[in-house]
């Protein structure tokens, strides 16, 4: 179930030549000699040229949430593997939640994360688990996940974002939600939300786990839906991030504590009010990945099929994409589910830049669009299209690869990628056929030599990372290579 199929390809520029075929013609082509794709029409040019390059890709992660859920299943050490470990997904970021509910000593500033008499490996079916509230549960729920992936997987990048402040420190208090443009109360509690976020960040710090970054709010334009939210206006969010965040984290030694802000629902609403803001303190520039608001006032929802490259200046700084899926709320585990998260994965990483893409959910206890693994009625994981195309870009793109450049020409149909270890020389191809056909394509290397390509792909009905035979190079240096039909294939290899 969990195959692993990666290859290490070369580095340098890369021409491809691709021919729509019908299905018996492929196969037919496939044991014929390769130059009988060289003479065939309709074919395009893909270009990797290797000297031409772009983002360093940070990593690929997910939420560890819904944090109570994840905590009670009795397949969380499965989950966890499925999403960060070698065998799964192999993910490099894990998101967690400034939880609202914590105790906090306004004099000391001391967060407690973790309830009296709790602890993280307590059985959830014991009596001490069972008298602990929802938001107890909840924490310590929370503490265990992060814990575990820290310990297990070593992750390198560990970031946590506030959905909301403590209640009573919002202009309404008591209400979780962002209705009613209910946020925080400015003139009573900027400076103690500030030093309560510091001390979240310091308390995790003491229980091994440190904070790569931290993030203020959470969609903090959303005024209209039910569930925990703070509203902030861009003016306000720069303010706090510069007067209140990076001095509470710097008092409490949290120094080398990142900052990410704004988090926006949607990609072009996190362009307007970041180029409004303040960023002065921002360490990484951030927004989802869910449908502009123009569509969702139409009715619709899901993944961002296209989105646009921000319009704003970044100052070189990272650009990440820290939640996104599918919430238009029908399941569909299947390809058509799986190629619009491809989509929407290739234009946020090969035009929109990002350094990061983190998906919402690692985990349901039900089935939905949501999250990478659901749960079936009987208690067995579920692994819907998404989960194998997400692993298509994490398990080949590492971090501190480079983007290198990818042109593609006489081709509407494929969407092409290409990543790079600067230091080891491996490099990935990541090829999208949302298309009905089989292309063909001729492979050209330009300027450097590879000598085994290998492949895995992610079609309707193959097992896992399918592997294929490894492909050699051509007397000439080239390559052909099949990209299946709706599907996705990665090939991986290394320079010589």
């Amino acid at each position: 179930m969990n195959k692993s199929a990666f290859i290490f390809i070369m580095p340098a520029v890369m021409a491809l030549s691709c021919k729509k075929e019908n299905t018996a013609l492929n196969k037919a082509v496939s044991s014929a000699r390769p130059d009988a794709v060289e003479v065939a029409k309709d074919t395009a040019d893909i270009t990797l040229t290797w000297n031409k390059t772009y983002q360093r890709i940070e990593g690929f992660g997910a939420f560890g949430g819904r944090i109570t859920p994840f905590f009670e299943s009795p397949k969380r050490d499965s989950i966890m593997n499925y999403l960060w470990g070698e065998t799964g997904l192999q993910l490099t970021i894990i998101r967690g939640k400034i939880i609202r509910s914590y105790p906090f000593n306004k004099q000391t500033g001391e967060v407690t994360i973790k309830p009296a008499g709790s602890d993280i490996d307590m059985d959830i079916n014991g009596a001490e688990y069972k008298k602990l509230t929802d938001d107890q549960k909840e924490q310590i729920g929370q503490l265990w996940i992060l814990k575990k992936a820290k310990e297990r997987y070593q992750l390198p990048i560990t970031f946590a974002s506030a959905w909301t402040p403590p209640l009573y420190m919002k202009t309404n208090p008591g209400s979780e939600s962002g209705k009613n443009f209910n946020g925080l109360n400015f003139s009573c509690c900027s400076t103690d939300f500030a030093r309560y976020i510091a001390g979240f960040t310091k308390a995790y710090q003491q229980e091994g786990v440190n904070f790569y970054a931290v993030s203020p709010s959470n969609e903090p334009e959303n005024i209209f839906s039910d569930w925990d939210a703070s509203y902030w206006d861009s003016k306000h969010l720069g303010e706090f991030v510069t007067i209140n965040l990076r001095p509470a984290l710097n008092s409490a030694g949290l120094t080398g504590t990142k900052i990410i802000s704004s988090e926006n629902a949607a990609w072009g609403t996190a362009n307007s009010f970041l180029a409004g803001m303040d960023k002065s303190n921002v360490d990484i520039l951030a927004g989802h990945g869910y449908v502009e608001i123009g569509d969702l006032i139409l009715g619709k929802r899901g993944l961002n099929q296209n989105p646009k490259t921000w319009s704003f200046s970044t100052g070189n700084k990272p650009v990440w994409l820290t939640e996104t899926s599918d919430d238009g709320g029908t399941y569909d585990g299947s390809i058509v589910g799986g190629l619009k998260l491809a989509t929407s994965m290739h234009k946020f990483l090969a035009e929109c830049n990002v350094n990061a893409f983190v998906y919402w959910l690692g985990m349901l206890a039900i089935k939905n669009n949501e999250s990478l693994i659901g749960t079936n009625s009987d208690g067995s994981l579920e692994f819907p299209k998404t989960y194998d195309i997400m692993g298509q870009f994490s398990r080949a793109i590492r971090p501190g690869y480079i983007r290198f450049d990818a042109g593609l020409k006489n081709n509407s149909t494929l969407k092409i990628s290409a990543y790079k270890d600067p230091v080891s020389g491996k490099f990935s191809l990541i090829a999208i056929n949302p298309g009905q056909q089989i292309v063909i394509c001729k492979l050209k290397l330009d300027g450097f030599t590879a000598g085994t390509l290998n492949a895995y792909q992610t079609t309707a009905n193959n097992t896992r990372w399918q592997n294929s035979t490894p492909l050699n190079s051509k007397s000439n240096g080239t390559f052909e290579i099949t990209v299946p039909a709706s599907g996705v294939i990665t090939f991986t290899g290394v320079s010589r």
